[in-house]
C-alpha cells in the first residue's frame, strides 16, 4: 500500500477548550483513513492569537507520527506558511526522521515538502499574552537531567512549576519526583489514535522515531500561556547534539529535537511565529552527561524515585516494565555507568536494584554503548567517550573490578590513559547554549560551584 496525500483537516476545541482534537487523513492507494489525536490539558486554554498560532504548530507536529505511516508524496493544510516557516518544518520533517529513515533504509528524499502557501487560514496579529518574568514551567520526565534542571531553578530563585506530557493515564515517575521537588506538576494527556496500531501492521507502512521532544516544547507553550510563565524549561544536555551515525549523506541523531540545533531554530520559530514573549531553552546545556550525573549525585533524596529509563512512558501498557528500570534497556546500562563513579555502591543498590556491570547477557549492548563493536545505539544515553571515561574512573577506584561487564572493559583496553585530565574537560562548563542573558548570568556562576 502506497501513501499519496496527507491532509491536515481540523482542530477542534472541546470541553470548554479543555480537550483539544486534531483530524488528519491519510490518503492512499487502496484506502482514505481519518485520524484523530486528542490532547486533554489541565485546565481551559485561553481565547488569544497566541494559543491559537501553537495549536496550529502542535497540528503540524502531532500529524508527524501518523504521516510516517504511509509517507505520502503530498501534504496539504490551510495555513498561510512563508519561505521561513517552510524551512522550519522541512528540516523538522528531514532530521527530526532522521532514525526513521535509517531504519527503514529510506532516503530523505522520499519525504513530502512543505511549500509557500497563501492558505485560508491566516495567523492572528495580536501577541498580548500576560506572562510573569521570574516564572517557568519545567519538563519533568522524571529522570536525573530534569532534577538537576529543577534544582538548579530553585537555586536561582526562579518561581518554577513542572510539567509532564502523560500517555493517558501514565505519567511515570514524574509526579513523585515533582513532589519532592516540591513543585506543582501540569499533567498533559495525550491519546494517539488507536487505528495506528492497526496501520502499522499494514503491507507497506512504517514505524519509527519522531521528534518527540518538538511536540513537548510546543505543549510546554501551550501551558505556558494557560500558567502565566515565560520560560519554558527542558533539560537537554550537551551530549544531545553528537550525532550518532549517518545515512543517506545526512548525519542521524536520535535526539535531534533535543540538540542545540533544534534549540536555536525552534527559539527563532517560537520568536516569528508564537510569541516574542515565551522563552524556551535548556538550562543544562552548558554540561555534558558526567558533570550532571556529578551535579545529581548530591540530591539523594530522589535515589529512590528517579529514573531515566523511558519504558514506563511506552504506549501500550503490555510493554512498560516495572520496576523503574528496564532489565535490558541500553538507558538503564548507560544511567548505571554514568552514576557509578559518583555515587557509593549501597547507593546504586539502592537506586538500581542490581549491579548493571555484572551482566554477561549485556555483552553486546555494551561493548556498541562504547563504539567498540556492533552497531551504534540509537537512544538518548552517553556516548562512547563519556562512558569510557566513566568506566576508567571505576577502574581507577578500584571498583566492581570483577563484575563480568568490567573485566570485558579490561578485555577490550577501553580505559582511557589519563581519566584525571578527561575528567577535567569533562567538567568544563561550555559556552555553546541558547540560554537568554538574563538566566546565563545566574547560571554559569551556579555551575562552577557545582562542579
Amino acid at each position: 500500500m502506497n501513501g499519496k496525500r496527507f491532509i491536515y483537516k481540523n482542530i477542534r476545541l472541546e470541553n470548554n477548550r479543555q480537550k483539544l482534537c486534531f483530524d488528519y487523513s491519510i490518503e492512499t492507494d487502496g484506502e482514505t483513513y481519518e485520524l484523530t489525536e486528542q490532547i486533554l490539558l489541565p485546565s481551559p486554554l485561553p481565547e488569544n492569537d497566541t494559543t491559537d498560532r501553537i495549536l496550529r504548530a502542535l497540528h503540524i507536529a502531532l500529524g508527524i507520527s501518523y504521516y510516517k505511516t504511509f509517507l505520502p508524496s503530498e501534504i496539504k493544510h490551510a495555513y498561510t506558511m512563508d519561505s521561513d516557516e517552510v524551512e522550519f518544518w522541512n528540516t523538522v520533517f528531514k532530521n527530526g526522521l532522521g532514525e526513521f529513515l535509517y531504519k527503514n533504509n529510506l532516503s530523505s528524499d522520499r519525504l513530502a515538502k512543505f511549500k509557500v502557501q497563501a492558505g485560508d487560514i491566516e495567523p492572528g496579529e495580536q501577541d498580548n499574552i500576560n506572562l510573569k518574568d521570574n516564572s517557568a514551567l519545567l519538563g519533568i520526565g522524571g529522570g536525573k537531567d530534569s532534577v538537576v534542571a529543577g534544582e538548579l531553578l530553585k537555586e536561582m530563585q526562579i518561581n518554577t512549576a513542572g510539567f509532564v506530557l502523560a500517555t493517558k493515564e501514565n505519567m511515570g515517575q514524574s509526579k513523585p519526583v515533582a513532589d519532592i521537588m516540591d513543585v506543582d506538576l501540569l499533567a498533559v494527556r495525550r491519546t494517539i489514535d488507536p487505528q495506528i496500531f492497526d496501520l502499522n501492521k499494514l503491507d507497506g507502512a512504517y514505524n519509527g522515531h519522531v521528534p518527540i521532544s518538538l511536540i513537548f516544547g510546543l505543549i510546554g507553550c501551550l501551558l505556558a500561556t494557560i500558567n502565566g510563565d515565560k520560560y519554558v524549561i527542558v533539560a537537554n544536555e550537551a551530549s544531545a547534539s553528537i550525532p550518532q551515525t549517518t545515512h543517506g549523506g545526512n548525519k542521524i541523531n536520535h535526539q535531534w529535537s533535543k540538540s542545540l540545533e533544534f534549540e536555536n531554530k525552534f527559539q527563532k520559530f517560537i520568536n516569528e511565529n508564537i510569541s516574542t514573549n515565551i522563552i524556551y531553552t535548556s538550562i543544562i546545556r552548558p554540561l555534558n552527561s558526567i558533570a550532571i550525573a556529578k551535579i545529581f549525585s548530591n540530591y539523594p533524596k530522589y535515589f529512590e524515585t528517579f529514573t531515566s529509563d523511558n519504558s514506563v512512558f511506552k504506549i501500550k501498557k503490555g510493554m512498560r516494565e516495572h520496576p523503574r528500570w528496564s532489565s535490558d534497556s541500553p538507558k538503564s546500562l548507560s544511567s548505571y555507568i554514568l552514576l557509578a563513579p559518583w555515587i557509593n555502591d549501597e547507593e546504586l543498590v539502592q537506586i538500581f536494584g542490581q549491579d548493571f556491570l555484572n551482566r554477561p547477557d549485556l555483552q553486546e549492548m555494551f561493548l556498541a554503548l562504547l563504539g567498540v563493536q556492533g552497531d551504534n545505539i540509537l537512544d538518548c544515553v552517553g556516548t562512547p567517550d563519556e562512558l569510557k571515561l566513566s568506566l576508567s574512573l571505576l577502574n581507577q577506584q578500584e571498583r566492581f573490578l570483577n563484575s563480568k561487564l568490567m573485566l570485558l572493559a579490561i578485555e577490550k583496553s577501553v580505559f582511557l590513559d589519563n581519566p584525571d585530565k578527561e575528567l577535567e574537560s569533562a567538567m568544563k562548563i561550555s559556552n555553546n547554549h541558547a540560554i537568554p542573558e538574563e538566566l546565563s548570568s545566574k547560571l554559569l556562576p551556579l555551575l562552577k560551584e557545582k562542579i
